[in-house]
């Protein structure tokens, strides 16, 4: 009786079974162990091209990236100075309304980044509102009737 060694691919572990065949059945441990070898090869063999892939993807990215912060960051500017052209009571009420959002969420049991995400307009909304250039008034003191 002799005992021979499979090797399953799919989960890591060699099983051991006992087969009457002899010599016929170390063939056969023989050929899987070799099919495994050339597949192993094989895969091995394509990792080159995929570092390729992924090489000129990550190089592609990075051209674009500058011109894609440059959009943000005026985009982003171009928000703030229409956020700070508003009037005090509409950038009030937006925020008032942002906060309200935030703590329904946080009372809901809604997970923090969803909270967060329904804080966040109020806190950009509160940022214009403190940057914004100071208005000059026309008298400078008030003046008695």
């Amino acid at each position: 009786m002799d005992t021979t060694r499979h090797l399953n691919m799919t989960t890591p572990e060699i099983t051991m079974e006992t087969q009457e065949n002899g010599p016929e059945s170390f063939e056969g441990a023989r050929a899987a162990i070799d099919q495994a070898r050339t597949d192993v090869s094989k895969a091995i063999g394509h990792v080159p091209e995929i570092a390729g892939g992924a090489r000129n993807r990550a190089g592609q990215v990075a051209e674009r990236l500058p011109g894609a912060f440059d959009r943000v960051q005026s985009g982003a500017g171009s928000t703030m100075t229409r956020l700070q052209t508003m009037p005090d009571s509409a950038l009030r009420l937006l925020a008032a309304a942002s906060l309200g959002l935030g703590a329904g969420l946080r009372l809901a049991g809604a997970p923090r980044l969803v909270t967060l995400a329904g804080f966040a307009p109020a806190s950009v909304l509160g940022f214009a509102i403190m940057s914004r250039p100071r208005r000059s008034h026309l008298a400078s003191h008030p003046t008695l009737p």
